[in-house]
């Protein structure tokens, strides 16, 4: 009695414990939550020399422009709101230093179809398209320059020739500005419909959409077991059916009553020929 008794006090304490924990923790992420969109009600500082973009006109921009300079942010980074002045200073003596250069950003928030063509997994990120020649792929570089206006002069300048372009040299059959990244922009589009509509939990987009292509796989399988199993019973029934209704096949040397049988000839074999054959045998041994 006393073991039970001291049992049960043991798990009040501890089911106490666990709530007191989630109510703290809950309280601590609505805290962050709170600040979080407070931050994010904050917009970076913009400029008239550098573009806002969307798909329409990213997608327009590397058509008609040879060299892009493009910065991925969001509002709720901390990071963005303190390198924006210098990414300002730098489009604007861009302008004038190098005017084939077009100086844009876009925020990941808004554009999700350029956050999955350049997988962006850092913030701020710059990224530098260029054409070589007329007609040729553009070739795209992470810009690893120091995130300042004049350093960011010089690799545009001619610096960016120590950086290899994704994907190399010879291989840019497969990049965020052709073909790969449009369905990876398309993809991360898809992402980001099926989370508003369909994810009522607090999964991230990319995660979620894992587990419902995982049940969807899942279930396409055991469907289709259960259809297979059923065509192979409907098959077998079938052919069990036309057994019974209809003539039955008969082999080659099989009796059938609707023909008429033909006795087969008889071939009589000759006397004398096994012993003839016997002897010539013997003869040869002797």
């Amino acid at each position: 009695m006393k073991i039970a008794q001291v049992f049960s006090a043991a798990l009040a304490v501890c089911t106490a414990g666990m709530w007191q924990a989630q109510a703290s923790s809950m309280q601590y992420s609505g805290e962050l939550e709170a600040e979080t969109a407070a931050k994010s009600k904050q917009l970076v500082p913009k400029s008239d020399a550098v573009i806002e973009l969307d798909k329409h006109a990213y997608l327009e921009l590397i058509k008609t422009r040879d060299n892009v300079v493009i910065e991925f942010y969001a509002n709720w980074c901390t990071a963005c709101h303190g390198l924006a002045p210098e990414f300002n200073a730098f489009a604007e003596a861009a302008r004038k230093q190098y005017p084939d250069v077009v100086v844009a950003r876009a925020n990941i928030e808004q554009v999700e179809y350029l956050s999955s063509s350049f997988m962006v997994s850092i913030l701020p990120e710059l990224v530098f398209i260029r054409r070589p020649m007329p007609g040729m792929t553009p070739e795209v570089r992470h810009i690893s320059a120091e995130f300042t206006a004049q350093a960011l002069l010089a690799y545009v300048g001619g610096g960016f020739v120590d950086d290899v372009p994704i994907g190399g040299y010879s291989s840019l059959w497969c990049t965020p500005t052709n073909m790969c990244g449009h369905v990876g922009g398309l993809l991360g589009e898809l992402v980001v419909v099926v989370d508003h509509k369909f994810n009522p939990f607090d999964i991230p987009p990319w995660s979620f959409m894992a587990i419902l292509v995982s049940v969807m796989y899942l279930v396409g399988q055991i469907s289709s077991g259960y259809l297979a199993r059923w065509l192979r019973r409907w098959y077998h029934a079938k052919i069990s059916e036309d057994e019974h209704t209809s003539v039955k096949p008969v082999m080659y040397d099989e009796y059938r009553s609707d023909t008429v049988q033909t006795p087969k000839p008889v071939t009589k074999s000759q006397p004398g020929s096994a012993t003839k054959r016997a002897k010539s045998k013997r003869s040869k041994k002797a």
